[in-house]
């Protein structure tokens, strides 16, 4: 019953933690900042993988990678490692909010695409687990799980291999959710392909949101830089 409620009141929850975030003064240049930042993202990026392991596992085990039909509709029965991966998930959206605490001590800006994203994903993996667990969110667990392997490792090493490809990080994850909602219309048009209550309803107003303010962030880092210098060009 607690832990339903923290779910439930996560949203507000983080706009509390981010309003209490402007009375801890940022610090850059700490090294202890930066070190905790590196190993946070470490440790996520190794988390998402681990849990990208063990719900493909439980899909495998439960027949559901056999079709698509099955990917989407078929329960998992209660399956070990799919409950065990999806509970991680749920809790990892937790620990992600130390994403938001590094920004701000990092000396940047809050933006509303970290707010909203950060706010609302415990609340919407919540209504997803919280009777059952969705039939069809493999779909939804593994693209996120990928691509923030790769995210979490550039925020480890800004400055590595992964930054001339922090574009494409982008663009996958605006593709992750294009994927996601087409996920929400084709499992709600469908016959015998329950999903767990609400579970749709709030992921195609959550992603619908996320979907908006990721295009929005690539249109102003990347789109509007890249018109700018052909203007200079010009």
């Amino acid at each position: 019953m607690i832990t339903d409620n923290l779910h439930i009141l996560s949203p507000l929850l983080y706009g509390l933690f981010v309003y209490k975030l402007k009375s801890i003064k940022p610090c850059p240049d700490s090294y202890f900042m930066k070190f905790a930042r590196y190993h946070h993202n470490i440790f996520l990026s190794v988390l998402s993988f681990l849990m990208l392991i063990g719900i493909t596992i439980g899909n495998y085990q439960t027949d559901k990678l056999n079709s698509i039909n099955n990917m989407l509709c078929k329960s998992y029965d209660n399956n070990y490692y799919a409950l065990t991966s999806s509970q991680l998930f749920l809790y990892s959206k937790y620990i992600e909010w130390g994403d938001t605490l590094f920004l701000h001590l990092s000396g940047k800006t809050i933006s509303m695409l970290q707010y909203t994203h950060h706010m609302s994903t415990a609340f919407l993996m919540y209504f997803n687990t919280s009777y059952y667990l969705s039939p069809h969110i493999y779909v939804f667990m593994s693209s996120n799980c990928l691509i923030h392997v790769i995210m979490y490792l550039y925020f480890a090493y800004p400055n590595g291999f992964l930054n001339k490809y922090r574009k494409i990080i982008t663009q996958m994850q605006i593709v992750q959710h294009i994927i996601c909602l087409s996920t929400i219309f084709h499992t709600t048009c469908l016959d015998n392909c329950k999903q767990n209550p609400h579970g749709n309803e709030l992921g195609f107003i959550l992603y619908s949101m996320y979907l908006f303010y990721f295009s929005l962030f690539y249109l102003k880092a990347y789109m509007l830089n890249y018109f700018n210098k052909v203007k200079k060009c010009n």
